[in-house]
């Protein structure tokens, strides 16, 4: 039971987990990403290689690798790289590997957040109000972010009227919508390959730098819980997906985006009981049940992100596995 974590790059927590949960399968981990010096490479059981996915020969090259280390499990780890994976799951399938990429029509959805908030309001999912790029906010300040992209990039408060009007047609590429004071959370959700719910941790996001959070802190979010792991299984997600969303004074909810992946700070809700690598490790190996058992969730258990060096020396980097 191998798995391929592709764009790895400083992902070494995720590694770990998915090389814990192979083991008792004698599997390993391939880390895979476009350049040798990035840390991931170096904590898997190899190392690979692979062009950038917007590459014409990004598929062929995919394909060698998962038939040299006859791969079962493609775990994708970057926005970017979806699209291209979504279009490519059949291919994979009839060569008996996975890929834990959504449908591209569900991919749609999620990565353009005015076709993601058109979603949550027609199917009864809670989101804040949306001001539309000529109808002037009643209130300010009010929060824009562009219509695609991840991250937090380019998303920010607009303070008054003569902003937003000084903005003029650049409006037309943001999402405008009303200004929540509340805490925000993030939301690790793992459904099963069939786009059934298993289970969601929530966790709050405490502190937040480049758009991740690097100080976080699981809590006990019942509702919140049920309607991210429900508004997973309407998109028709599958296998691990971070939905954000936040949690109103009287306990109302106000769904912000979902990303179909695995999170840069999933690995706390991973640690805390949602185990989802081995989870998905297990719905392939044929243990469902297993992989449905409710696991004990650490109410509390918080995120403190550091920095670590990985050390590497010319001989580590010369035995990089290099896909032509």
């Amino acid at each position: 039971m191998n798995v391929l974590i592709l764009s790895a790059a400083a992902k070494v927590l995720l590694v770990r987990s998915f090389r814990a949960a192979v083991a008792e399968f004698g599997g390993r981990v391939i880390a895979a990403d476009i350049a040798p010096d990035n840390a991931a490479l170096f904590a898997a059981d190899a190392g690979v290689l692979l062009p950038r996915s917007d590459d014409p020969s990004f598929a062929d090259m995919l394909e060698r690798v998962v038939k040299a280390h006859r791969v079962r499990l493609i775990a994708p780890t970057r926005d970017g790289e979806l699209a291209v994976l979504a279009d490519l799951k059949s291919r994979f399938a009839e060569m008996g590997a996975t890929i834990l990429a959504p449908s591209s029509q569900a991919l749609a959805i999620v990565q353009d957040k005015r076709r993601f908030v058109a979603f949550c309001a027609e199917n009864g999912f809670p989101v804040a109000r949306v001001f539309e790029p000529n109808d002037k906010p009643d209130r300010f300040p009010v929060f824009a972010r562009p219509a695609t992209g991840a991250g937090g990039r380019g998303a920010g408060p607009i303070a008054d009227a003569a902003t937003w009007t000084a903005l003029g047609a650049l409006r037309e590429a943001l999402v405008i919508q009303e200004f929540v004071a509340a805490p925000e959370y993030t939301i690790d959700v793992v459904m099963d390959l069939r786009g059934r719910p298993i289970e969601a941790v929530t966790r709050r996001r405490l502190v937040v730098r480049n758009g991740e959070a690097v100080k976080s802190r699981v809590e006990s979010q019942p509702r919140l819980r049920d309607a991210s792991l429900a508004l997973a299984e309407t998109l028709g997600l599958v296998g691990h997906n971070v939905v954000q969303a936040f949690v109103l004074a009287n306990g109302d909810l106000r769904f912000i985006e979902v990303n179909p992946r695995f999170g840069g700070a999933s690995n706390l809700s991973i640690a805390a009981g949602l185990d989802s690598p081995r989870r998905i490790v297990e719905l392939l190996m044929g243990r469902g049940d297993a992989a449905r058992r409710a696991r004990p969730i650490r109410i509390g258990l918080t995120m403190l992100r550091y920095s670590d060096d990985v050390l590497v020396s010319d001989e580590d980097f010369a035995a990089m596995e290099r896909v032509e």
